[in-house]
């Protein structure tokens, strides 16, 4: 495993099965949900090569921009957390930290992720559409 996946993994606060999933991550989302607002499963299925890249180039960007949408300051998370479907089964992580850990693999500060990837028009469309 590498260093990427390994901090993933021990920041993941629940795991389950993958054949479970429906059932785990609106048990997640109902156990997470405060105040009025709905917690929001932000799901990404790892593909079998190179996953430590697609996590940098492809969930970053995205995952900075949708957490930038929705108000979140990293390294918060809002009710935001990542259902993430690996091998081993299904990690979930809160999304601040996550694009934390992401962020220092591609050698950026939070400010840089931020103003790179983030909803103020200056990040790459081409990053952010896919």
């Amino acid at each position: 495993m590498s260093a990427i996946l390994d901090q993933l993994n021990q920041l993941a606060f629940h795991r389950a099965s993958p054949v479970e999933a429906n059932t785990a991550i609106d048990e997640v989302r109902a156990a997470r949900s405060e105040g009025g607002q709905d917690a929001v499963s932000y799901e990404v299925a790892l593909p079998a090569l190179a996953p430590e890249e697609f996590l940098t180039t492809r969930v970053l960007p995205k995952l900075t921009y949708f957490l930038d949408c929705r108000g979140v300051k990293v390294p918060g998370s809002g009710a935001v957390f990542v259902s993430m479907f690996t091998p081993e089964g299904l990690l979930f992580v809160e999304a601040g930290p996550m694009v934390e850990v992401l962020s220092r693999a591609r050698g950026l500060t939070l400010a840089e992720t931020v103003r790179r990837y983030g909803a103020d028009g200056k990040g790459d469309p081409m990053l952010l559409g896919g």
